[in-house]
């Protein structure tokens, strides 16, 4: 029995990722606002939904800072432990400072004193050195938190919790390996530290795009990722996936050739199949998948510039996609891959007229 394709709206696929994004930290800020009431004021239901709300709507706000793609980019550029650091710093302090603003309210409202007196006593008070030394603390524990899950990623986070695939399973995958275009000779020109911020600022804009389509990026090669859609209910999200990509990378020339010099472009290879996937490691743990099809993918993505297309699907891939979809590609004379007996029949999407993304990254590079 065949499985429709499901097709992922631009506006949905944006707002889940703004809301997966947010959510954790919305949590976040309800567990510190319980915890805060818990330790500091009466134990009442009255007031821990006040607690609840005000620690909402900082998580809330944090979440929004946090998803702004010019500050992940700004956070890439820093190690571990100062993105740690700046994040507690940035936040304990708007949290206290923000919980001086909320609590001056009561005893301004009750006459005990104008509100900027009000304010002004209790940033000069014990009660706020205790705010700001609980707000550093719960900061602390939440930045490492988050940023080892974005180290481990957030689903390999649920399955290692769960012991999902402590033992191996056989599952339906789609594959996309993704190269950047011309990199060998950008990489001489720009030299490795450049090169190496170019390849950061490209992951983090294409990261949106992964997400928003419910990607996965399973593994960083070099300059290439290897991104997967788990599962029959997936199928086909993977050229949404390349649309998008495509889109934000353009969208970004202007800043890239400002920053670098040149205008990045990439190649993609897509294969469908069975693949097991498994938990492996001991002090190191990880979840990989095992078999063919995420070697075909690499091996179709190398024949993109010998076919001229920036995306080369299989037929087990195209497949999963829907009748308008299809007629998107091209198909092209089978052709031999490494390792492979027979020579495999590959489908080439047809590029878009005015599309810029053909052109190796190298050539844009200026002198």
């Amino acid at each position: 029995m065949s499985t429709a394709p499901i097709q992922v709206s631009p506006g949905r696929g944006r707002l889940r990722f703004a809301a997966e994004g947010i959510l954790p930290f919305a949590a976040a800020g309800i567990m510190f606002g319980i915890l805060y009431n818990t330790l500091f004021y009466p134990r009442t239901l009255v007031e821990y939904l006040e607690a609840g709300t005000i620690g909402l709507l900082l998580g809330t706000a944090i979440g929004l800072a946090e998803h702004q793609t010019s500050l992940r980019r700004w956070f890439q550029r820093h190690s571990f432990a100062r993105a740690i650091l700046i994040r507690t710093l940035a936040y304990s302090f708007g949290v206290a400072l923000t919980l001086s603003l909320v609590l001056s309210v009561e005893p301004a409202t009750l006459g005990e004193c104008e509100y900027a007196a009000c304010v002004a006593a209790y940033l000069g008070s014990p009660p706020f050195a205790r705010d700001l030394v609980f707000s550093t603390a719960f900061a602390f524990s939440a930045s490492f938190l988050a940023q080892l899950v974005l180290l481990v990623g957030p689903r390999n986070v649920a399955r290692l919790l769960t012991g999902r695939y402590h033992r191996p399973q056989t599952v339906y995958a789609e594959f996309m390996f993704v190269d950047l275009r011309g990199s060998t000779t950008a990489a001489e020109v720009l030299g490795d530290e450049r090169f190496s911020a170019l390849l950061r600022d490209f992951f983090v804009d294409i990261s949106a795009p992964i997400h928003e389509s419910r990607g996965e990026v399973c593994q960083y090669i070099g300059d290439a990722a290897l991104i997967v859609w788990q599962g029959r209910r997936a199928a086909g999200r993977w050229l949404d996936c390349f649309d998008r990509m495509r889109a934000v990378v353009i969208a970004g020339n202007r800043r890239y050739v400002e920053l670098y010099g040149l205008a990045p472009g990439f190649k993609a290879g897509v294969h469908a199949g069975r693949v097991v996937i498994t938990e492996v490691g001991t002090l190191q743990r990880a979840h990989v998948y095992h078999g063919d099809v995420l070697n075909t993918a690499a091996r179709i993505q190398s024949r993109c510039n010998e076919l001229g297309f920036a995306l080369l699907a299989s037929n087990q891939a195209v497949a999963s996609l829907d009748p308008a979809q299809r007629a998107r590609f091209q198909a092209v004379s089978p052709v031999s891959l490494r390792g492979k007996s027979e020579a495999v029949a590959l489908l080439g999407l047809v590029p878009e007229r005015g599309d810029a993304i053909e052109g190796a990254a190298a050539s844009h590079v200026n002198a």
